[in-house]
């Protein structure tokens, strides 16, 4: 019932009327740099079927750049991207994204193991659009991305394997009224045993009565429902949100001791204030 309401939320928030007139959808007209200030939060599990969730609340800086070939802070989930092609019918590009820490003993079932650190994931996509492109009210893309990931303590990194995620998204813009795009996207993850070891391993040094050995095998991790709204406010504020559904079931590893549900969800909200933005579009 919760992830109703936040759907609701969200629709509402859609509904509002701006206080100035947005031009979105046309990439060419918006501004080369920004400098934006952002209240975030979100409450997502603390990893990959986790009962324990993670509420999160910043204030954070947030620049944004849109180059010819380097974006980023255009959005949350990917911090910048590398374009390398980008046709009609295709964008191929290098993408980077991160998930936040957690300190393992403050989650049961991980008391007195080793914390899940920052986590990178980089790497490059290949983008079919299907439907439509950036110019168009409409647009259905089916992506698959190939990412490395690192975990990072302070300025020491390890490598923690390889993810592949093939998703479909579908755009809808203005379907809320001017200045809206509401997105819709369903996705899943597949990774090596060295990514599935760093969430559902268990060292036997680290081993207890209720937490035995566990050797965690490369597949199959989850699937994610996402619904996801983008509001402009005014000139100046605009609004982002997103509810997720991730279906666990079936998991490679869900006979790990440190797995726990079926069945994760997780919300994220954001106030984006544009402080500063270049002339040069």
């Amino acid at each position: 019932m919760r992830c109703v309401s936040y759907l609701v939320t969200l629709l509402l928030l859609g509904c509002m009327s701006p206080t100035v007139a947005d031009q979105a959808g046309d990439g060419a007209r918006e501004p080369l740099w920004e400098f934006q200030v952002v209240a975030f939060g979100q409450n997502f599990p603390a990893y990959p079927s986790s009962a324990d969730q993670n509420l999160t609340l910043l204030p954070l800086p947030f620049p944004v750049y849109r180059g010819k070939f380097l974006r980023f802070g255009e959005d949350l989930d990917e911090l910048a991207s590398g374009q390398i092609v980008d046709t009609d019918r295709i964008k191929l590009s290098l993408g980077i994204s991160a998930s936040f820490p957690e300190d393992s003993d403050s989650l049961a079932l991980r008391s007195g193991m080793p914390d899940l650190d920052f986590l990178v994931e980089a790497g490059p996509e290949i983008k079919f659009r299907l439907r439509g492109n950036e110019r168009d009210a409409r647009e259905l893309n089916l992506s698959l991305q190939l990412r490395a990931a690192i975990s990072v303590d302070g300025l020491d990194g390890k490598g923690r394997g390889v993810v592949f995620n093939p998703e479909i998204e579908y755009l809808a813009r203005d379907l809320l009224g001017e200045g809206n795009e509401v997105k819709l996207r369903l996705s899943s993850t597949w990774a090596s045993d060295d990514f599935m070891n760093y969430f559902y391993g268990v060292a036997p040094q680290f081993a207890t009565t209720d937490r035995p050995t566990f050797n965690a095998t490369s597949g199959y991790l989850n699937t994610e429902l996402l619904v996801g709204l983008r509001r402009k406010l005014s000139d100046r504020l605009e609004f982002r949100g997103s509810v997720r559904l991730w279906v666990n079931k079936g998991s490679t590893n869900s006979s790990s001791p440190l797995y726990q549900r079926d069945y994760d969800k997780g919300i994220r909200l954001a106030l984006f204030w544009t402080a500063w933005q270049s002339k040069r579009r």
